[in-house]
């Protein structure tokens, strides 16, 4: 019965989130975004710490280690306070991150096409380098309505998939209920 209630409150926590997610869009992802940018400033914070204490390290990993970590530190406050003075912008700039992802990938994926095909290498289909450009644009010119609609795809997929693990757990307990185990022991 404990493991029951457990595993319901564990898919409580993510279901409560969606509802969330789906009633407040923009205060709820800001929080989330915090909660890991918090976590991000600890752990740079606490590695950097590290680094900097133990000397036998190389110089080279101890600079790289410490650039790391500074840029994680950086960046974990850009999102802080982006979080707290404008979530909508920080979502939009996720897009943008994702819609840049997707438009250098498709010049390079357009790169390797054009040189393929100089090669004499004709059987390769450019579908999928048209998608990455038509999605970067599209991400480019409407970043609100992609970040709204991303977050009301997710909240809608956690939310079915807390309610499913929450019907498993207790069908799982039912069944589990309704079972005879029976112990024996071999004798010599």
């Amino acid at each position: 019965m404990k493991k029951l209630i457990s595993s319901i409150i564990t898919a409580l926590i993510p279901f409560v989130l969606a509802v969330l997610m789906l009633a407040f869009p923009s205060r709820t992802v800001s929080i989330v975004f915090f909660m890991l940018a918090l976590y991000i400033l600890y752990g740079a914070l606490r590695d950097l710490y590290v680094v900097l204490k133990v000397d036998a390290l190389p110089s080279r990993m101890r600079n790289v280690s410490v650039v790391k970590n500074a840029l994680n530190i950086i960046l974990s406050v850009i999102v802080i306070f982006l979080s707290f003075s404008n979530p909508q912008a920080l979502l939009d700039i996720v897009v943008y991150i994702i819609a840049l992802d997707l438009l250098l990938t498709a010049i390079a994926d357009s790169l390797d096409y054009v040189l393929l095909r100089r090669m004499g290498i004709r059987d390769i289909i450019a579908m999928d380098v048209i998608l990455r450009y038509v999605f970067a644009l599209v991400m480019f010119f409407f970043p609100s309505f992609i970040s709204s609609t991303f977050i009301k795809i997710v909240a809608i997929i956690i939310l079915v998939l807390s309610s499913l693990y929450i019907a498993f757990c207790v069908f799982a307990y039912r069944n589990k209920k309704d079972e005879i185990i029976v112990e024996y022991e071999e004798k010599d």
